[in-house]
């Protein structure tokens, strides 16, 4: 394992953790994005049972998220606008394909970083598919499980142009994350996860759940979507909707669990599921 700081395009700095990228004998390099509120270190365990199926990892974190800063005032929930996301995973790739050239990679995202994962897919050009040889999309953030009112909605669009950086709490309800109790609390007492959202990446993120939805026909890059039976955090309705706009491009596949199907009662299954489909799509020519 190895942690790096990745220099993004606005000049931040993005933390960044390799697992296994240097190793010689990797079929292909899975760049994960998590979730909402979490982290980079969150995702070990997703990147050693990927390492088992072959894959190294590379696992960043996003804007607003992981170890604030020093001297930051105001970080958590806290971003620029919404395409630093995108641009993060862009940046974090090009170092990647800088260490190793000739490996394929493939994004994973998980919740909100399945939002960006697609939005960046979506909004790449014909080579991106050079870039991406696929992606696995593990229950995204196309629409909320409870939709925000119309009156809410109009509050918090207000509320993004009066006080972009205004956070509140999302008060997430750890239970909803795993079936198993011990995974749920994890979650929960790991002080690196919060809840914070601000407005300006609320609304942002709401904006790209559109957009993907909108530009669902467009997606070019071979996807795993899964969801799981008993989410109640985002929207099954709209994950579904997604790959019916999407075509036979994606293979979509339900799971019994809660939110984070790679963390609960159907991991192994899940993980299983994944491995056979990035031997399928990202694996080195021999």
């Amino acid at each position: 394992m190895q942690r790096v700081d990745i220099i993004a395009k606005d000049g931040a700095l993005i933390p960044t953790v390799f697992h296994e990228v240097d190793n010689a004998k990797k079929k292909g390099i899975v760049i994960i994005c998590h979730g909402f509120g979490e982290h980079s270190g969150g995702y070990s365990a997703v990147a050693e049972t990927m390492w088992k199926g072959g894959y190294a990892c590379a696992v960043f974190d996003q804007r607003g998220h992981g170890t604030p800063p020093k001297n930051a005032k105001k970080f958590r929930g806290i971003i620029p606008r919404y395409q630093c996301f995108v641009d993060d995973v862009m940046s974090v790739a090009g170092r990647v394909r800088e260490i190793a050239p000739d490996v394929p990679t493939a994004l994973y995202g998980h919740s909100m970083g399945g939002n960006i994962a697609l939005n960046t897919i979506l909004q790449g050009d014909a080579e991106l598919s050079e870039i991406f040889r696929c992606a696995v999309i593990e229950v995204p953030w196309l629409g909320l499980y409870k939709p925000a009112t119309p009156f809410t909605a109009f509050l918090i669009r207000v509320m993004n142009i009066v006080a972009p950086n205004h956070t509140v709490s999302t008060k997430v309800n750890h239970d909803e994350i795993s079936t198993e109790e011990e995974k749920s609390a994890g979650h929960r007492d790991d002080p690196l996860n919060h809840s914070t959202i601000s407005m300006r990446m609320l609304t942002g993120i709401v904006k790209a759940c559109g957009y993907a939805l909108d530009n669902a026909k467009n997606l070019s890059v071979p996807t795993f979507l899964a969801y799981a039976d008993n989410d109640t955090i985002v929207s099954n309705e709209a994950i579904i909707e997604f790959a019916k706009k999407a075509g036979d491009i994606v293979t979509i596949k339900e799971y019994e669990s809660n939110h984070a199907i790679h963390n609960d009662k159907s991991s192994e299954k899940f993980f299983h599921d994944v491995i056979k489909f990035l031997d399928e799509h990202c694996t080195t020519v021999s």
